[in-house]
């Protein structure tokens, strides 16, 4: 093999040995990104789980408080609020 030869075999090997470390770097690099955007997903989706809840939780609680003060309350005292927050005028 000539002197030329080998130098340009060992170019190819270079190149190829750079295109190799290139390849596996931005597989491991993509691997992580995929893997915090999934992380990042799954925080959001458990934060709207909890919001859901937790209004739901309200809005079951406030629905039990309306239905402890009609109940306390005389039945002329029900129609009389009805007639006065419930009715188009």
């Amino acid at each position: 093999m000539s002197f030329i030869e080998m130098l340009i075999a060992g170019f190819f090997a270079v190149v190829a040995i750079a295109a190799g470390a290139f390849g596996i770097g931005h597989s491991k690099g993509k691997g992580k990104a995929e893997q915090a955007a999934t992380e990042r997903e799954t925080k959001t989706k458990i934060e709207q789980a909890q919001a859901a809840t937790e209004r739901q939780t309200k809005t079951s609680k406030e629905a039990a408080d309306v239905q402890e003060t009609v109940t306390r309350m005389p039945g002329s005292s029900v129609d009389d609020e009805l007639r006065e927050n419930w009715i188009n005028k």
